[in-house]
């Protein structure tokens, strides 16, 4: 028998303690949550595989590998989110300015959501917001 258990059964009442709400602790940027690598690159085609969670803490690394392809102007860039497990709103807003990107250098640009939920679900969000 507890000492909780224990002291109700004698008919003292315990001390209740009021929850402690805490809010989380600020999420610092971390070279885990968001890794690219080059699946497939030629003169005219390269093909980027995305990993992990594309937030707010992680779009700049993908900012940056996507604007270092496009100054080399490929015939196609290709971004594959198949590895992807969370697409916030900050990773379609660097995906939408990629795109503006490369129809300004002629680069045809595809997003291939592949079968991760997190980017299929996003993409089909934009989709609607856009139609």
């Amino acid at each position: 028998m507890t000492t909780h258990e224990r002291l109700r059964v004698t008919g003292v009442a315990t001390p209740v303690t009021p929850p402690v709400h805490r809010l989380p602790a600020p999420r610092a940027p971390s070279e885990s949550d968001l890794g690219s690598r080059i699946r497939w690159k030629t003169p005219d085609a390269v093909v980027v595989e995305v990993l992990g969670e594309v937030d707010l803490c992680s779009v700049t690394r993908l900012a940056a590998v996507l604007d270092e392809h496009l100054r080399a102007r490929p015939g196609v860039l290709r971004i594959d989110l198949g590895q992807v497990w969370f697409l916030g709103a900050a990773g379609i807003r660097v995906l939408l300015r990629a795109h503006r990107h490369a129809e300004a250098a002629g680069v045809h640009l595809v997003v291939d959501p592949g079968g991760s939920r997190a980017a299929v679900r996003a993409l089909e969000l934009l989709d609607r917001l856009q139609g």
